[in-house]
């Protein structure tokens, strides 16, 4: 939100610092219910002088509401420019030691904390996410949810919108009916601390402030009733909606993390949202993951229904196209590495590991940043090593292994049994790819996917926490029309390093296609380069039967 819209003159402003010698670099505003704060952006051979001045400028910053304004001196830090550009010649150089810190520090977004670079994804393009519209979008943890979010928020703020933001992660403890509170206090804080057109003695400023202070108060109890919750469901949506509609705004209600709510009551929790922002020119952008979401119930009718009140966008960047997957990924490292002054991934890595990075991330943007880190951390550990090979990521993705089962049993806590299940499914499957069948990749068939709809949801699980991968939802039999099969790999983390047994049957990733090789063997790999010759290759592999899923 600029300056300009809370009634301050941003050029008077920064002419007041510059009188004392300090060029702010940028302002950021952020408004709350009862008081306006303003970020001032200072070089760092500026900032203290900046600190200075800025107390004695408060007291001459009054808007026309009357709110207090309070200014914030922060360092601005400037990213793009790295210092020097000499060539890097080994993982050992300096500029490896900032890339490591630098993917450390920013590989996970948050509303505070956006992300350092954004390549856009044609799925998932942002004319659309920042539509009127609501939207779910799914994906994979690390799958680029947030990303996704925070540039949308960026966007439409430019743009005017007000913007409200809950992370269901911090509230999972909390009931669905509190969960609701705490949301809707934050979207109707947004719509009073973005006030303009409205005077704050109407009738409408006065209804939604009385409303906002009755959520505080149920908010402040420990126990929020059904009830309770339900019965402002029809208040909050006529005030909002009569609000905004004088105002003129639009709000976008961001919501990140859903999955944190237990499945049986998000449709209840996603109906009663939907009911106060209809018609209120209010839009949801809900963060979830596809296989722990539900979003909607039939009987009776609750929740998002999608096509109708929702559009889905799924971000999950699969094996199915390894080329495309690998572009987009190597772009995002790119980027970083650009940022501290490596000019081509190739020197820090060489062209095998880049590719097995696809392969051992699954495709999943923040699974290919970690790991490519820990690879260049074991690389710096061989001495006189000059770039990050193969074994660096296979060893890389055996590390993540415990990580990877810490996230599940987290992302899967609001749902009582689902971790356990998921365990146990993963090891059924382990034991059979790697010590029955000496395959790390197998079909699963149509028929038995639409037969055990149950179970088969077991095996989707355990794709959303990138433990196994789908490399082919179309694998036809080659004896029988009309036979198909969906291709799945064990995730590499399964099966690398010490896990590794000779003469299995494992895919790797080279040049842009697929290979099928066998381990410790004199076998010649089988070669996937194009579509038929893939095909060939996944219809040898093992079927695996739902049913071993059971019990």
């Amino acid at each position: 939100m600029s300056l300009l819209s809370q009634g301050i003159d941003e050029a008077a402003l920064r002419t007041a610092f510059r009188k004392d010698g300090v060029e702010p670099v940028r302002f950021e505003t952020k408004t709350y219910p009862d008081e306006i704060t303003i970020i001032v952006y200072a070089r760092e051979q500026d900032f203290v002088a900046a600190v200075e001045l800025a107390s004695f400028l408060e007291t001459d910053l009054q808007t026309t509401d009357s709110k207090p304004v309070f200014l914030v001196v922060r360092k601005e830090v400037d990213a793009s420019q790295p210092d020097g550009l000499a060539g890097v010649k080994s993982v050992q150089d300096q500029k490896v030691d900032e890339l490591i810190r630098l993917i450390s520090a920013r590989s996970r977004v948050s509303s505070i904390e956006p992300s350092l670079v954004y390549v856009q994804d044609a799925r998932a393009s942002l004319s659309t996410v920042t539509a009127s519209r609501h939207h779910l979008v799914f994906g994979r943890r690390g799958a680029g949810k947030s990303a996704l979010l925070m540039e949308a928020r960026r966007q439409v703020e430019r743009e005017g919108a007000l913007i409200s933001w809950t992370n269901v992660q911090t509230l999972r403890h909390e009931t669905p009916q509190r969960i609701f509170l705490f949301i809707l206090e934050e979207l109707i804080s947004t719509a009073i601390a973005g006030r303009q057109a409205v005077s704050n003695r109407s009738s409408l400023s006065l209804a939604l402030s009385e409303l906002h202070e009755q959520i505080r108060q149920l908010t402040n109890k420990d126990v929020t009733s059904n009830d309770e919750a339900m019965r402002l469901v029809p208040r909050a949506q006529r005030a909002l909606a009569q609000f905004l509609a004088v105002e003129g705004v639009r709000v976008f209600a961001f919501i990140d993390d859903f999955y944190y709510v237990p499945r049986d009551s998000q449709p209840l929790l996603l109906d009663m949202i939907h009911g106060v922002t209809r018609d209120a020119n209010v839009w949801l952008k809900i963060a979830s993951i596809r296989h722990l979401t539900n979003w909607w119930q039939a009987s009776p009718p609750t929740g998002l229904q999608s096509g109708q009140d929702a559009d889905l966008i799924d971000l999950d960047v699969t094996l199915q196209d390894p080329e495309k997957a690998s572009g987009f990924l190597e772009g995002i490292l790119s980027e970083y590495a650009r940022r501290v002054g490596v000019t081509a991934l190739s020197r820090i890595f060489n062209r095998t590991a880049l590719d097995r990075l696809v392969l051992a991330s699954g495709a999943v943007p923040r699974d290919y940043m970690v790991l490519a880190v820990s690879a260049l951390g074991r690389a710096r550990r061989r001495p006189n090593a000059r770039l990050a090979g193969v074994q660096d990521v296979n060893q890389a993705a055996g590390d993540a292994a415990n990580s990877k089962i810490q996230e599940l049993e987290e992302d899967m806590a609001a749902n009582s049994g689902v971790a356990e299940r998921t365990l146990k499914s993963l090891s059924t499957i382990r034991d059979f790819c790697l010590d029955e069948k000496a395959f790390t990749y197998f079909l699963v068939g149509y028929r038995d996917k639409e037969r055990s709809p149950e179970l088969y949801s077991l095996l989707t699980d355990l794709m959303d926490v990138r433990l196994i991968h789908l490399v082919d939802s179309g694998v036809s039999d080659s004896h029988q029309a009309g036979l198909r099969f969906e291709a799945y790999m064990l995730d590499l983390s399964q099966f690398s390093g010490s896990r590794l047994k000779q003469k299995i049957t494992v895919l790797d990733f080279e040049d842009g296609h697929f290979v099928s090789k066998q381990t410790r063997s004199g076998k010649p790999p089988q070669l996937g380069g194009s579509s038929l010759q893939l095909i060939a290759l996944l219809r040898r592999a093992p079927e695996f039967s739902l049913q071993q899923l059971e019990g």
